[in-house]
């Protein structure tokens, strides 16, 4: 039987499609991150995607069949490129319940977890002529606060501060061992903002949660960093 490689020192950056989760890997990779890519940039994601295609395969096999002895095998193939990487690997997610598949063969993970404005997310997703990721937005954002709960060094920050460069963001970024640079944040680079597409009033309210928990993350005068805990 294969047994799972464990994955070293890695960050793995989590969101749901055009959430902003390249922006995040691209700060990450500026505190000396190292992501292993096959995708180059284009009029959406100027430097790039930061994805390995074998890991989006990966992704979808887990969700589908979790630990199967062929999926534990390409797995192994994702977990040995990002070893591969010389100090800490990234990995970009954005089927996030994944994230757990690599946290049970961690030795250390951290986590940025990326959301943004439903409703931008979906008015990005139809300019790209994508009606709907197989896991929905609502699925996808749940997952990631469970991931949160679960990763004591993870933190959860918005498309929106990021382009904001809202101070709380480089603080979060700083209490799990990243020192990024921010001037890399170019808001010109936005392809989507203040749109009316209908959202439901649960999509409104989850994306509130997210919004406290971001503030509760970053927080360094917080009382509490995770209240929650593995196991």
């Amino acid at each position: 039987m294969t047994k799972p490689v464990v994955l070293n020192n890695s960050v793995i950056v989590a969101g749901h499609p055009r959430s902003g989760t390249s922006l995040a890997c691209q700060l990450v990779e500026s505190a000396g991150v190292s992501f292993p890519s096959d995708f180059e940039g284009d009029e959406y994601n100027q430097a790039g995607y930061y994805e390995m295609a074998i890991s989006k395969e990966v992704s979808k096999l887990l969700l589908k069949e979790a630990m199967t002895e062929e999926n534990t095998e390409k797995m192994n193939e994702v977990i040995t490129r990002l070893n591969d990487q010389s100090g800490w690997s990234g990995l970009k997610l954005v089927r996030i319940p994944a994230v757990f598949f690599y946290r049970h063969v961690a030795d250390e993970l951290k986590m940025v977890g990326v959301f943004r404005k439903p409703a931008n997310v979906k008015a990005s997703l139809f300019k790209r002529g994508i009606g709907e990721f197989p896991l929905s937005w609502k699925k996808n954002s749940n997952a990631l606060i469970a991931a949160y709960e679960n990763l004591e060094e993870s933190i959860l920050v918005s498309y929106e501060s990021l382009l904001e460069r809202e101070p709380h963001v480089k603080e979060g970024f700083e209490k799990i061992g990243l020192d990024v640079d921010t001037s890399l944040i170019d808001s010109d680079q936005q392809t989507q903002q203040d749109s009316r597409v209908l959202v439901s009033e649960d999509e409104r309210r989850l994306y509130e949660r997210l919004k406290e928990l971001e503030r509760e993350s970053c927080s360094k005068t917080g009382s509490r960093w995770h209240s929650f805990r593995s196991g």
